[in-house]
């Protein structure tokens, strides 16, 4: 797959973060508007791993940079995400 398969694979998966994000705004609850800006985060660095990789063209060793950043900070997201519902949960099981 050539440099603009793979930018437009991402592009495209960038999609459902951006629906899910929609979705969980609806609810206005403030651990799912957390979570709606988060997964809008995710949807954003989809859509610059996409540009990376269009960047990156055909040199193996950009786009395997390209991925590795991808991957280091969408699993940084996904940890947030982790964490902000683990601190909901303990502040709900507390009472506050």
């Amino acid at each position: 797959m050539d440099g603009l398969g793979i930018a437009l694979a991402f592009a495209l998966t960038s999609a459902p973060a951006f629906l899910i994000s929609a979705a969980l705004r609806r609810r206005a609850t403030p651990l799912d508007l957390r979570l709606a800006g988060m997964m809008r985060g995710v949807g954003l660095l989809l859509l610059g791993g996409a540009g990376g990789m269009l960047w990156a063209g055909g040199d193996s060793a950009r786009v395997l940079a390209v991925a590795l950043a991808l991957a280091l900070f969408v699993n940084g997201m996904a940890v947030a995400m982790f964490v902000a519902v683990a601190r909901e949960r303990r502040r709900q099981r507390n009472g506050r």
